[in-house]
């Protein structure tokens, strides 16, 4: 029969797992590293923005050379430069969070229920065992 106390590390690994599996709300993504960032450039590199995690705008830079251009012209290059950038932050936080291992958790899924149900299934005879004493008159 497993010891109590092996059950409760399988229940434990189990949990850890699940755990590093998980996020704390529905429809909330895991935390990415800090140092993820996206870069997006624009009128042959004049326009140059950082996308941060959160979709913010870290930075942006504009060549002054482009600054005599129309403004409708600078906005273009701008939300091209910005869209360019939150493309690129979206496919770096795709490779920067691990996919939870759906095998691992199963196996030890397996595992616990392969040593509980037997420790289970001792708890349930052992205290059988016992009413069936005290039902007799005997000491249990």
């Amino acid at each position: 029969m497993t010891h109590p106390s092996e059950l409760n590390r399988s229940i434990s690994d189990m949990l850890a797992a699940l755990g590093r599996s998980t996020v704390d709300a529905p429809g909330a993504a895991p935390e990415p590293p800090a140092d993820v960032r996206g870069v997006g450039e624009a009128a042959d590199g004049m326009v140059r923005v950082v996308a941060v995690p959160g979709g913010e705008v870290e930075s942006l830079w504009i060549d002054p050379r482009l600054m005599r251009t129309p403004s409708e012209t600078l906005a273009e290059e701008i939300r091209l430069a910005t869209n360019a950038a939150l493309a690129d932050l979206r496919t770096a936080l795709a490779g920067a969070v691990t996919p939870p291992d759906t095998a691992a958790v199963l196996a030890q899924l397996q595992e616990v229920q392969r040593t509980a149900v037997p420790q289970l299934q001792g708890f349930i005879d052992a205290l059988s065992d016992v009413q069936e004493r005290l039902a007799s008159g005997r000491r249990p």
